[in-house]
């Protein structure tokens, strides 16, 4: 019956089915992981100074610099079956590892900084591999079809996580969540294992990339359609963040209590969750077919201009659950899947090494430059919305064009 509804809702041929099933699977549980923890950390982080979140935005772009060198040479030499495998456990284990010393009660404070940047790290570097995993299995025609079901299967783990840590925050430490978000990732690497046994026509590939470690970057550079979607993943940090830092304000101000502000972070990632399934699985797929990559990607500028102006208009919890809740939904359930399409249009070494750049140092470049900017604009009296709202302009402009380079590396491509 799942089957066979998953073929009508989304013209998925009957060999995909198993596919995209643990497909889904596989990302809902990297993300559970991650949307549990996420309440946790923003609680965490708040015990301090909201004032201080850029100093941690800098410390994760610092933190990216320093891990892309061995992330690229991981990248070049593990095949992509032991790459998935590899990267989820190892982060399973510093969970265990923080976990412990959240439970001994070890500087509080101090681990709430670190482990903020540590999972603002992680995180990046676990979808991207998933999502490369997935462009390097599914070939373009299948990805306009396959990926909206593929990315609901991510939405329904991120709304399982906040609504378990909603569940739990007033009942348990913080460390009882990282066991368990430990736990989801070691699933994840089973359920993509079975993935790659599974997808139609895959070719096994038993040797990594090869080459230099810092490969990506220069690829990333010489391409005007890789430096394109490098400029998309740069507006979309920057107005995230500009969101991200007006709510972080309000919130502290609201809510003194941590673990009233874990419920609201919480309540605000299941909100997020339920619009961004529905989007998914009603209109995802068909506005992919219907209008392209390049209409579906402008979608969320124009969703994220309009927030950030009314947050700063009309400040209050109520305007920054709309806003953030709004915004994310957008990306996760129409940018994200579109972006990541416009991947599979490239050869298989910039599928790993350009995509992840873009998706870690590009991204975390994006979250430390604009945490700074938001800053100086605020000391200077400057109107948040005087620079996002021609930012967000430009940014519709840029995701026309790379709907339409996307269209013209695939037009010649025949239906599989």
């Amino acid at each position: 019956m799942l089957a066979a509804r998953l073929r009508d809702a989304f013209q998925v041929r009957a060999d995909e089915v198993a596919a995209v099933l643990w497909a889904a699977l596989t990302h809902g549980a990297i993300l559970m992981s991650y949307y549990l923890l996420r309440p946790v950390r923003d609680a965490l982080v708040l015990d301090g100074d909201p004032a201080f979140i850029p100093w941690l935005f800098t410390a994760t772009f610092v933190a990216m610099l320093a891990i892309a060198p061995p992330w690229g040479a991981l990248v070049a030499r593990v095949p992509r079956g032991r790459l998935v495998a590899f990267v989820h456990r190892s982060f399973a284990v510093q969970l265990i590892g923080f976990a412990a010393v959240m439970g001994a009660g070890v500087a509080p404070v101090v681990v709430g900084k670190i482990f903020y940047v540590w999972l603002s790290v992680m995180n990046l570097f676990g979808v991207s591999v998933f999502w490369s995993l997935c462009a390097d299995l599914i070939r373009p025609e299948g990805g306009r079809r396959l990926f909206g079901p593929i990315a609901a299967g991510g939405t329904a783990g991120a709304l399982l996580g906040p609504f378990v840590a909603r569940l739990l925050a007033h009942h348990v430490e913080p460390a009882v969540l990282l066991v368990l978000a430990a736990v989801l990732l070691e699933g994840a690497v089973w359920s993509a294992r079975a993935l790659t046994r599974r997808v139609p026509s895959a070719t096994p590939v038993t040797t990594g990339l090869g080459g230099s470690a810092w490969e990506g970057l220069p690829r990333v550079l010489a391409s005007p359609y890789l430096a394109g979607i490098a400029g998309y993943a740069l507006c979309a940090a920057c107005l995230a963040t500009f969101v991200y830092l007006q709510q972080a304000g309000i919130v502290k101000a609201a809510l003194p209590d941590r673990g009233a502000r874990t419920a609201f972070f919480a309540n605000v990632e299941l909100i997020t969750g339920l619009a961004t399934i529905v989007l998914q699985l009603v209109v995802t797929s068909r506005l992919l077919r219907w209008l392209g990559v390049g209409v579906v990607l402008a979608i969320l500028p124009v969703v994220q201009g309009a927030g950030v102006a009314a947050l700063v208009v009309a400040p209050s919890l109520a305007m920054a659950t709309a806003v953030s809740a709004s915004g994310r939904a957008a990306t996760h359930a129409l940018s994200r899947p579109s972006r990541e399409l416009l991947f599979t249009a490239l050869p298989r070494d910039d599928k790993y090494r350009a995509k992840n750049v873009i998706d870690t140092l590009v991204y975390r470049f994006g979250d430390f430059g604009s945490a700074w900017l938001h800053r100086g604009l605020g000391a200077l009296g400057v109107m948040i919305a005087a620079v996002a709202v021609p930012l967000a302009a430009a940014w519709v402009g840029l995701a026309v064009a790379l709907g339409i380079g996307h269209r013209r590396r695939t037009r010649d491509e025949a239906p599989r």
